[in-house]
This record gives C-alpha cells, structure tokens and sequence, in this order.
C-alpha cells in the first residue's frame, strides 16, 4: 500500500471554490482502480490548510491516477486557489515492504510539484 500526503495553503478569498473542485476530486477519484481512500482534511489551527490523505493498492495504481483526467483538471484549475506551493509525500507500508523488492526508485512521484 502507498499513502501520499499532500498539504495545500489555500487563499482565504477563494477557499469555497477550492473545497468545491476538492469535493469532485474525492467523488473521482474514490471509484478509481486501487484507491483504498482519499480525503481532504481542514486544519484546526489553520482552516485556510488543508491535508489529502490518500492510500492506494500499489505504485501501478497510483500511476494511473497521475494519468486520468480529472488529475489534470484539478491540476489545472488548483493554482489558482494557492497561495503557497503544495507539499507532497509518499510512503510505502512497511508491512508490504521486502527490502529486496522495493527501492526508493520504486516509490512514483507525481510528474508536477503540485500533488
């Protein structure tokens, strides 16, 4: 399993759009092949932050869902909601995990810097 963090600083003028195009993504992106979840989650100290938790099946599936539509529309319509740059990370379930088997070159990582 993969898990991908992602947080987004959003522009307090612009946030309900943002949770709007944010709400598609989660509708979207939960019928794909492999999601095991996606949520966005608001900051309690700081309601213009927002956190994606998303688990996926395998690296294959998180790669598919790089390429789909919907990820590039979001993608494309985002930034204009940012008001800093997003900060992603992924991690691998260690109890998937052989130490033969999966190298950090492994582990994909979005084509953008944004998600």
């Amino acid at each position: 399993m993969i898990v991908v963090q992602s947080t987004f600083q959003l522009l307090p003028d612009s946030k309900q759009e943002a949770l709007k195009l944010m709400r598609n993504m989660v509708r979207l992106c939960r019928l794909e092949h492999g999601c095991l979840s996606y949520e966005y989650f608001e900051g309690v100290t700081d309601p213009n932050q927002v956190v994606l938790l998303q688990e996926w099946e395998d690296a294959e599936c998180l790669q598919e869902h790089y390429q789909t539509d919907h990820m590039d529309d979001f993608l494309n319509k985002l930034g204009d909601y940012l008001e800093s740059p997003v900060a992603t990370r992924s991690y691998v379930s260690q109890e998937e995990r052989s130490i033969s088997s999966i190298s950090s070159e492994d582990i994909p990582k979005p084509e953008q810097t944004i998600h």
